[in-house]
């Protein structure tokens, strides 16, 4: 019977998802037979940005028939230098409402529309409030346009910057779980929260200096735009949120307005012309790209091994997904050269290894790499950049954290409280050393410590010498710490200070490319649009992945009473956790 029931819930699955994709794709093919209204002669582009950026766009095949998800950062950086060189744009009304924009993500675009507003555009900025978690680093943003407009009503929630984490050390000792972690070296603080009560020193130090840092980038680059002092702009964020009044008669922003009313005051800056959302003009505007490409190829997300599934809810940084892009561009004999767009926290020792020896024969075999780091290149995501020609970053990326951790949780005591008790059989006399329901071994831990001291003894040997850095110099450098991208450059962990301009004047220098000879960011690996990567998308994607949660889930239906009594007599239904994620302001 469940044989029978599982085979049926799959079916249906199978039934529904391609009744779903024939409808879209037909639906889609039916509008385009219409041929869309051209776009006008005189047009002010409309960009609302929106929540969750991505570095680049996806690879689903297909996807632009379905035309799924908002611009990457790629997509409105390139539209903006296209935009910049028509003569029908006038200029840019930029909506910032609903944004959640990282401090780095916010100074790429910033100096995307210092471009374009350098081709003689405008940039109007408006938002009903910035506030919440992230409004300071949007207002860093809008702080690029030349007038920046906010609703009557709205808040200008600029408070500063915080890194807040909850720290669970107090709570698993007292549940009876032990927090065994292992780091390299003491300013490694990424399972400080496991096995500590708040920051330890040195921990509290390396932050202190990371949030000070970006600060005062931050507070620096607004006193600029809005010809304020330092001591002002200050003075403001202190306290704040300030109310759009406050924020207008402190010289913060410009207009107190509607939407309705700032989309009319933009376009009768630009002689009335037409509103056009600027993800219609990128899809419309005769581009004309140039033979002569730079590749992009982004680590996005957590390292991890293997491949991940076109269909995947997470963003991860797959090693093969990355080598494959890698094979890809070095095949393509339009590439001359690839920028690696770094914006991960790290993740997998050996993955980050296997990225690092693809770009390695890839600028082995003359292929020039330079790594632009986006907003975070932390750990396994600074590993991947040692194989470059150049390391560019913006001031506010949070890079370096060389270092290694390891451990588990040993939940024996905990256990133990409720009568549960665990035996094992084993081959092998580490086979259970990460077994969570014991401690380790003192031949475990002495074996656990060996591989943290080669990785980190590798992973320092390895920067010291892609960065030309003496024992001292690395020593300085490393430990765990973690550094903001205007201190990684004085230190020697970055050449360069910038984004995607900087990255592809770099890789033009490197690849040789004549200054008269136009080129084209594209990011790699490219969709494929042909009906078998469709095909085998659904077989290596959304299918097998609903057909093994349905299994599991037949099989939690089949044991699901055994379990509730379990729980029932052991009290395991008053046991609630949660945690808040960890936030850069």
């Amino acid at each position: 019977m469940l044989r029978f029931l599982k085979g049926l819930l799959i079916s249906f699955g199978v039934l529904f998802l391609v009744l779903i994709v024939g409808a879209v794709v037909g639906l889609r093919y039916v509008a385009n037979q219409w041929q869309p209204e051209p776009l006008p002669e005189h047009m002010v582009l409309s960009l609302t940005l929106k929540p969750e950026l991505r570095e680049t766009s996806g690879t689903f095949p297909f996807e632009n028939v379905f035309n799924t998800g908002s611009p990457s950062l790629l997509d409105l950086v390139n539209t903006l230098k296209a935009a910049s060189e028509d003569e029908r744009v006038q200029g840019l009304f930029l909506d910032l409402s609903a944004a959640q924009v990282h401090p780095a993500e916010a100074q790429e675009l910033r100096a995307a529309i210092s471009r374009f507003r350098a081709s003689g555009r405008f940039v109007q900025a408006y938002a009903d409030s910035l506030e919440g978690n992230g409004g300071i680093s949007a207002y860093h943003l809008a702080t690029g346009a030349e007038s920046i407009a906010l609703q009557p009503s709205g808040l200008l929630d600029i408070r500063g910057i915080s890194l807040t984490t909850p720290f669970f050390g107090e709570a698993l000792e007292k549940l009876g779980i032990e927090a065994d972690f292992r780091t390299r070296h003491e300013y490694k603080g990424a399972a400080a929260s496991m096995t500590n009560a708040a920051f330890p020193a040195p921990v509290r130090q390396n932050y202190r200096r990371l949030v000070d840092s970006l600060y005062a980038g931050i507070a620096a680059d607004i006193a600029t735009a809005r010809r304020l002092s330092p001591s002002s702009v200050n003075g403001l964020i202190d306290t704040a949120p300030l109310t759009a009044g406050e924020a207008k008669s402190n010289g913060l922003i410009d207009q107190l307005l509607y939407r309705d009313e700032a989309i009319d005051a933009a376009q009768a800056k630009a002689g009335r012309a037409r509103l056009v959302p600027l993800t219609r003009y990128s899809n419309d505007a005769d581009t004309d790209a140039p033979p002569t490409r730079i590749a992009v190829i982004a680590v996005d997300g957590p390292i991890v091994r293997g491949r991940t599934s076109l269909f995947a809810r997470d963003r991860q940084a797959a090693a093969q997904n990355i080598v494959d892009a890698v094979e890809d561009a070095r095949k393509d004999q339009r590439v001359k050269a690839i920028i690696l767009r770094v914006s991960s926290p790290g993740g997998s020792y050996v993955a980050s290894d296997t990225i690092l020896h693809a770009l390695s024969a890839a600028r082995s075999g003359g292929l020039p790499v330079i790594v632009s780091m986006s907003d975070m290149a932390a750990s396994g995501g600074y590993f991947v950049a040692l194989a470059a020609d150049h390391v560019v970053a913006h001031p506010n990326t949070i890079t370096g954290s060389i270092g290694v951790v390891s451990g588990k949780l040993n939940l024996s005591g905990f256990l133990a409280e409720y009568g549960i008790r665990t035996d094992s059989v084993s081959a092998g006399r580490n086979a259970d050393m990460f077994s969570m329901t014991k401690p380790f071994s003192a031949a475990e831990s002495a074996r656990l410590d060996a591989v943290l001291d080669t990785i980190y003894e590798d992973f320092t040997t390895k920067v010291a010498a892609a960065r030309r850095l003496g024992p001292a110099e690395i020593d300085a450098a490393a430990r765990g710490r973690v550094w903001s991208g205007e201190d990684a450059k004085r230190i020697g962990l970055v050449d360069v200070l910038g984004g995607y301009a900087e990255a592809e004047g770099l890789a033009r220098d490197a690849a040789g490319i004549a200054p008269e000879t136009r080129t084209a960011l594209v990011a790699y690996p490219e969709p494929r649009q042909d009906l078998e990567a469709f095909v085998t998308a659904i077989e290596e994607g959304e299918i097998g992945e609903t057909a093994s949660r349905l299994d599991t889930l037949l099989t939690f239906m089949r044991y699901s009473g055994i379990i509730e009594s379990v729980l029932n007599s052991t009290g395991g239904g008053r046991i609630d956790a949660t945690a808040r994620s960890i936030n850069v302001r």
